[in-house]
């Protein structure tokens, strides 16, 4: 989500929301032992993002001001001994704000943010802090430069929560050697955060997914007082067995959960897990973790974000209706998405990737950045608001827009070509991480010159596929127009 809500908007902000979606998943349900925390980052078709490389720093020369169009007042102090790091940032943002996903030298990965919504009532008493609280836009820039763990990125985040505020509601994901936490607002001021379980995966949609809140308890952190303060301000809060309700206290479900929030969620469990029998519009029944019946892969994950209800009659696509009531996990406001994975048993360099896909995911196609990227292709660092001939993004939009004129005939073109790309694209990885692996202990400048030669060719093939399937769909559209208005009178 971008943009802030002052207290009177908060209610009504669901309705024209232009939110994600995360998937996160614990390394003992995936099929290589990795850690995966996923999202679409949903809001503006013509958004462009572009893939930011920061370079470590003794001290970055700024202090922290939040800008873009969507920013508000929010400033924190420059980063002394600033980590290198990786972010997906808004065109008009100078890769300073809206970092989006990104992960640091020190084997940090952050993914900000999954909208979220706090309940009217505690809002009432401790509302977002918009005019300078700590938004969506700040959290990567502000949080990579910093911390050595997952946990410490928590810690910080949390404590510039409940210090300066939090201008909007979000859940955010982060991850590291030893697990992924996620956490989520309660108020203006108020947190809590869980560590996933490592033998179950979650999900979210724009509500509140956290539950069970254990005090001194080492997989969970919160804001001082969470507790005392919902039993202050009476709050629908529960206590069982030392176990406080934070969703119950601080989350909400309204009816337009129903058809935005619930569908998306039940798909994707039901979609990896079975024998459920949880009911679409019952959002308040669903699991927070599940295991998996099977584990899964990082091309499961990326399945989950291309959804769209497909084989289901609440297709928008496949049936032409875009006002059909279920809000689809892949829409075409999408500006980007991210799988990152997290191989522990890897060095950092190879064993952390980001899997990105520029637009919209049901016809995009994702693309590995390894951590030990340092060399970023020009492509991925173009592109504004209006379509170019240059930028990676608008090379992949240009597609998908003309593709959406016909789904049932073009998608399946994309998406055929698109998936054979991937699986092509994985085999070299293979072949390129067992060289790196030969290479990173004697000839460390080989070995990054090697991932660097691998992420240009990559971005060039992709480049050059899009453009012949863009070609041939304008080809085929041609033809169609042609027979269509041809007044030969033959």
């Amino acid at each position: 989500m971008k943009g802030y809500y002052s207290d009177s908007e908060v209610e009504q902000s669901e309705i024209a929301a232009s939110a994600c979606t995360t998937i996160l998943v614990g390394n003992q349900v995936t099929v290589d032992g990795s850690f995966i925390i996923a999202r679409n980052e949903d809001h503006e078709a013509i958004n462009a993002k572009r893939f930011n490389f920061h370079p470590a720093e003794t001290a970055q020369l700024n202090d922290f001001h939040s800008i873009g169009a969507m920013g508000n007042d929010f400033t924190y102090p420059a980063a002394k001994n600033a980590l290198q790091y990786t972010s997906n940032s808004d065109f008009d943002t100078n890769g300073t704000s809206f970092g989006a996903a990104g992960f640091n030298s020190a084997g940090v990965g952050i993914t900000a943010t999954e909208t979220v919504f706090n309940n009217a009532q505690v809002l009432a008493v401790d509302p977002y802090v918009t005019k300078t609280g700590i938004g969506e836009d700040a959290i990567v820039n502000v949080i990579l430069p910093r911390v050595h763990s997952a946990q410490e990125g928590v810690a910080l985040l949390g404590h510039i929560i409940e210090t300066q505020g939090t201008a909007e509601g979000f859940g955010v994901a982060f991850v590291d050697k030893d697990g992924i936490w996620y956490l989520e607002t309660g108020s203006g001021h108020h947190w809590m955060a869980a560590k996933i379980p490592a033998d179950k995966y979650f999900v979210s949609a724009n509500q509140g997914r956290l539950v069970d809140y254990v005090a001194n308890h080492p997989d969970f952190m919160a804001s001082a007082g969470l507790v005392d303060f919902a039993k202050k301000h009476q709050l629908p809060s529960a206590e069982n067995s030392g176990s406080f309700n934070f969703h119950r206290a601080y989350s909400q479900d309204v009816e337009h959960d129903k058809t935005y929030n619930y569908p998306r969620v039940w798909t994707l469990q039901h979609m990896y897990t079975d024998g459920l029998t949880t009911k679409i519009d019952q959002g308040e029944s669903f699991p927070v973790y599940l295991t998996p019946k099977n584990k899964l892969s990082v091309y499961d994950v990326m399945q989950g974000l291309r959804n769209h209800y497909q084989a289901t009659d609440h297709d928008p696509y496949a049936h032409c209706n875009p006002s059909d009531p279920y809000r689809p996990i892949a829409v075409f406001r999408t500006e980007h998405s991210h799988v990152l994975q997290l191989r522990p048993q890897l060095p950092i360099a190879i064993g952390e990737i980001q899997y990105i896909a520029y637009g919209m995911t049901a016809l995009s196609v994702y693309l590995p950045f390894y951590q030990g990227m340092t060399s970023v292709p020009e492509a991925l660092t173009l592109g504004d608001n209006k379509a170019d001939s240059h930028s990676a993004y608008w090379k992949f939009r240009k597609l998908q827009t003309l593709a959406m004129v016909d789904w049932n005939q073009f998608a399946p073109i994309v998406q055929q070509a698109y998936h054979q790309f991937e699986q092509q694209t994985a085999h070299k990885q293979k072949l390129m991480e067992a060289e790196y692996m030969v290479l990173h202990a004697t000839q460390p400048e080989q070995a990054v010159a090697l991932i660097n030669a691998f992420e240009h060719e990559t971005l060039e093939l992709a480049l050059a596929l899009t453009e012949d399937l863009t070609n041939e769909l304008f080809t085929r559209l041609t033809i169609y127009t042609d027979k269509l208005y041809n007044f030969s009178g033959a």
